[in-house]
């Protein structure tokens, strides 16, 4: 329980003011019910994001965390250089 509220949270800070959540209001306002429009949406995203949270923990169960930072550290600096470069 304590993952999935950790998770709710960080996403909800995370999602405000996102794409998503302005077109859920707005899909909510045109049809006039925010309710059913909020769980299609929500089921949407957890359709969407549940096999990914899979999968990702079933990799980090084979490939140390440590190298699993390194690589991100790595990408992250290699598209720093990349935007420096072409802008």
């Amino acid at each position: 329980m304590e993952v999935f509220l950790t998770s709710t949270v960080t996403v909800t800070l995370a999602e405000i003011g996102d794409k998503t959540q302005i077109a859920t209001v707005l899909l909510g306002a045109q049809y006039q019910s925010v309710l059913w429009v909020t769980i299609g949406t929500t089921v949407g995203m957890l359709l969407a994001n549940v096999p990914v949270i899979y999968a990702g923990n079933a990799l980090l169960k084979r490939i140390p965390m440590a190298k699993v930072r390194m690589l991100a550290a790595i990408v992250f600096v290699a598209l720093g250089c990349y935007g420096l470069v072409t802008s």
